[in-house]
């Protein structure tokens, strides 16, 4: 039997190869292309027949997000919110998930059913009693409008909880016994041993709240306040033509480097978190 599913195994194996080879050819090639128009001259843009190399490469192009547009104030804004919606997410996913995973008290499990539940109800429904909220509490153009809505979710919750449960009840009887309260425990002994998982909760938070366009455009209609993802859509309404294209390519692709360098980072702390969370050794 394992013999005959060996080579089955190495084709599968093959044929994933190639498939993931191909994938990446076509990303390689699309990415390259949005690089090399974006250093085109205007008129080469939209030449026809299709211009791979352009005659000479326009270096001004990088600047033009920053010099035509506010894409520098956009930049700022997402890096803000981006970092203390992560940060927000990690410590509050996390204590929840201890407490789900480590305590014993009345309702727990109906809480955490709870949590769950909120996981098939699209965000976009609450969106409506939510703005009314942030709207009431003068929330609206405003970083805490952007910030506090989205400081916990019900999936970090949920991998925390997986992740912590993982951890050896005899490592908290230990700290206890040493005097160490929960929350040292929680700092000293549980955070150290589950920041794979951490990790992977942070990529994912910061990718989401990174590309989330429907919320900060109903809450930040004003560049002082406007996320890139807002301020790019502003930006393509705003200029229309051939001369745009360039200016546009530059500025998405400046806008998708921090999530490609957060993930090549914490690529290792990625899988980690996602295998222990699924409790694979």
């Amino acid at each position: 039997m394992s013999a005959r599913r060996g080579p089955a195994a190495r084709a599968g194996r093959a044929t994933a190869l190639v498939v993931a080879g191909l994938g990446g050819c076509v990303f390689a090639a699309v990415l390259g292309y949005a690089v090399l128009t974006a250093l085109k001259p205007s008129s080469e843009v939209l030449a026809v027949p299709l211009r791979w190399l352009p005659t000479s490469f326009d270096w001004e192009n990088v600047t033009l997000p920053f010099t035509e547009t506010p894409f520098a104030r956009y930049f700022l804004n997402s890096t803000v919110v981006g970092i203390s919606v992560t940060c927000l997410n990690v410590l509050t996913c996390t204590a929840a998930g201890f407490s789900f995973a480590k305590f014993r008290y009345r309702g727990r499990d109906a809480a955490f059913m709870i949590v769950l539940a909120t996981l098939m109800i699209p965000v976009e429904i609450i969106y409506v009693p939510l703005y009314s909220l942030v709207y009431s509490l003068g929330w609206v153009d405003s970083f805490a409008g952007l910030i506090v809505p989205a400081g916990t979710s019900a999936f970090g919750i949920f991998l925390m909880r997986q992740a912590i449960g993982n951890v050896p009840d005899e490592l908290l009887e230990a700290a206890r016994l040493d005097g160490a309260g929960d929350l040292r425990t929680l700092v000293s002994i549980v955070a150290p041993v589950v920041r794979g998982p951490m990790a992977a909760l942070a990529l994912f938070v910061f990718m989401l709240n990174w590309d989330s366009h429907l919320w900060p455009l109903l809450v930040a209609s004003d560049d002082e306040h406007r996320t890139l993802p807002v301020g790019l859509a502003a930006m393509q309404a705003n200029n229309l033509g051939s001369a745009a294209v360039p200016m546009m390519l530059v500025a998405a692709l400046l806008a998708a480097l921090p999530t490609v360098l957060l993930f090549v980072t914490l690529q290792r702390r990625f899988v980690e978190g996602v295998t222990m969370s699924a409790g694979i050794r």
